[in-house]
């Protein structure tokens, strides 16, 4: 569960800035500010080879199709040419995949860098089916959270996440203590949360 829906509830679909200035705001040191949003502008730069690459992967499939009928047409054979469209624009896709990948795990650390930690409660679990990115149904659980940083403070938190390779949450995780992080106390910012592990230190999920 270390990569969680992190958008708070009063966003209406934030721009890459907005969005790293949006935690670049709730870090509490320079560094960890400079650190979100040089990270951020490298996921910037980096998806772009992916958008090229996978436009080139499209286009190929009826240059494929073009070469072939013009090749028979001919009567000549250039298979090399066919063999080389693909690799190059699956490498370009890889060139931007990879960054983009390291950048996106080292942001989402970074955004909690300088979070606060507290013990809470597993309220309940619930579960739907959605849409992922390549068109697949896929199961999405929410686990609430009520947590106490303080005897004060009461916090309401969601996870969301999928499945793992320990299995998806389910009705026996209730009542189970977890901790989270947060960077604000915002007793109703839902979303500002990231799984910290289990304090009892059980194998249990995510």
């Amino acid at each position: 569960m270390s990569r969680l829906r992190l958008f708070s509830r009063t966003w209406d679909r934030p721009t890459k800035d907005q969005h790293a200035e949006h935690w670049a705001s709730l870090a509490k040191t320079p560094e960890t500010r400079a650190r979100i949003r040089r990270l951020s502008r490298i996921e910037n730069i980096t998806i772009w080879p992916m958008v090229v690459g996978g436009l080139l992967l499209l286009l190929m499939l009826p240059v494929t199709l073009g070469s072939m009928i013009w090749f028979w047409i001919t009567r000549t054979v250039y298979p090399e040419i066919l063999f080389w469209g693909f690799p190059i624009a699956t490498g370009v896709v890889v060139l931007g995949a990879i960054p983009y990948g390291i950048a996106s795990a080292l942001l989402g650390r970074a955004q909690y860098a300088d979070a606060d930690s507290a013990i809470g409660v597993v309220e309940g679990v619930t579960s739907w089916e959605e849409r992922d990115g390549e068109g697949d149904l896929v199961t999405v659980y929410r686990v609430r959270v009520t947590a106490w940083p303080s005897d004060e403070l009461t916090l309401h938190r969601h996870l969301d996440g999928g499945r793992s390779d320990h299995g998806g949450p389910d009705e026996t995780w209730i009542g189970r203590r977890i901790r989270i992080l947060h960077n604000t106390v915002d007793p109703d910012d839902l979303y500002d949360v990231r799984f910290d592990g289990w304090p009892d230190r059980e194998t249990k999920g995510w």
